[in-house]
């Protein structure tokens, strides 16, 4: 095996390279679940990405004046700031060579010197043996287990959503792009709870801190990286505010397959059906605003979320693989 060389995505050049081995690793590990776009990163990486409150460091691993690895490191900047997320890709031509272990002790010392000591992988595993071919390097490095999911995907041309309609006291409100001005501030709230009320099971993560200003930032970034945001929020009529929301985000680039970002429903409201609300509406909007989408992947924890499950399954979802977040504490 050749010397593996670390370097740092500072370029169209190098962000290409890691293009690529990105899209041969996903093209050859998954069904329906393509590599992000390149032009969703390049903000990352020409200066012009706003403050997000998180950074993404992209780097690659060379061999033989080819790359090998790709790794994308995620550094929040308004909370958790002892963590760090490390997402990583071997091409499929160059597994099996050692390269992933050097890699990733490369990437570790990186983050130590960040001051990074918890470091978070999520890996995918077969559906429905569950043990994946990366178990054996993560356990090798310290890392647990900490919450295990299972990526569902639905087919649109075969499962159209037909929307609930919301219960007595409730009102379905809905936007694509930037969230009405009026819900802001309980959407920033929302996302806030999503860092405490979402199951973590045994994954070490602080409570976020959210606020108006900070939802808009992260609306702006998904404009800049040329994603779209649909949006469905249910507001409880008595008290005027949000109680639920979801969001699905697309690629104005590749929009065939979107993905499921944050659901949610306060537990102060859970019981009365919100969340097949919320889904329904938001698929049936997301239809009509992007017929040429076809999935829709979506994450939930594999054995303490079986509400969202539930409805997932009700709009047509069915299980792909199994996500696992490895937690690392050095």
């Amino acid at each position: 095996m050749s010397a593996l060389a670390v370097h740092r995505v500072d370029d169209l050049a190098s962000l290409r390279q890691h293009q690529a081995v990105r899209e041969a690793a996903f093209a050859h590990d998954f069904a329906d679940l393509p590599a992000d776009p390149l032009e969703e990163h390049l903000p990352d990486v020409d200066g012009t990405s706003p403050d997000t409150d998180e950074q993404h460091l992209h780097v690659i691993g060379v061999a033989h004046d080819e790359a090998v690895t790709a790794a994308t490191l995620t550094l929040t900047t308004a909370d958790n700031l002892e963590t760090a997320s490390l997402d990583f890709s071997v091409h499929p031509a160059h597994r099996g060579q050692g390269h992933a272990r050097r890699f990733l002790d490369l990437l570790l010392a990186e983050l130590t010197a960040l001051g990074r000591p918890r470091v978070l992988f999520e890996v995918a595993s077969p559906w429905p043996s569950g043990t994946g071919p990366r178990e054996p390097l993560l356990r090798s490095l310290g890392a647990t287990p900490a919450l295990r999911e299972v990526r569902r995907a639905v087919d649109l041309t075969k499962h159209q959503a037909t929307p609930d309609p919301a219960p007595a006291g409730y009102r379905v409100v809905q936007w694509s792009g930037r969230a009405p001005d009026e819900l802001v501030d309980d959407l920033a709230y929302l996302s806030m709870r999503m860092s405490t009320d979402a199951p973590m099971e045994d994954m070490t993560w602080e409570p976020e801190v959210w606020d108006a200003a900070r939802f808009r930032r992260s609306e702006e970034s998904t404009t800049l990286r040329r994603r779209r945001r649909i949006g469905t929020a249910v507001v409880h009529e008595e008290s005027g505010h949000a109680v639920g929301f979801t969001e699905i985000g697309l690629s104005e680039l590749a929009p065939e397959v979107g993905y499921q970002w944050a659901t949610l429903v306060v537990t102060e409201h859970r019981g009365h059906g919100l969340g097949m609300v919320l889904k329904s509406h938001n698929h049936h909007y997301a239809g009509q605003l992007s017929p040429q989408t076809r999935w829709i992947n979506t994450w939930n924890a594999a054995e303490t979320n079986p509400w969202m499950v539930s409805v997932n399954e009700r709009l047509g979802f069915e299980p792909r693989e199994f996500w696992t977040a490895w937690q690392l504490d050095r």
